[in-house]
């Protein structure tokens, strides 16, 4: 095994991954569409991922 040293790595390229169920709960997404992104997605998602693919209702405003 080779030594790394921590100060040296890319944190740059890192992405968070957030499990799809923790970040509906978080951000109010219905159950119905927790559900369709598990389908879509899988058990774990990129913040990004979860962004790009959540279906919001649009409102009318008069």
């Amino acid at each position: 095994m080779k030594h790394t040293d921590v100060r040296t790595v890319d944190n740059s390229r890192a992405k968070h991954i957030w499990d799809v169920a923790d970040y509906c709960r978080r951000t109010g997404v219905p159950k119905i569409e927790e559900q369709r992104l598990i389908k879509v997605l899988g058990r774990y998602a990129t913040c990004h991922e979860l962004q790009m693919n959540i279906v919001r209702v649009q409102t009318r405003i008069r």
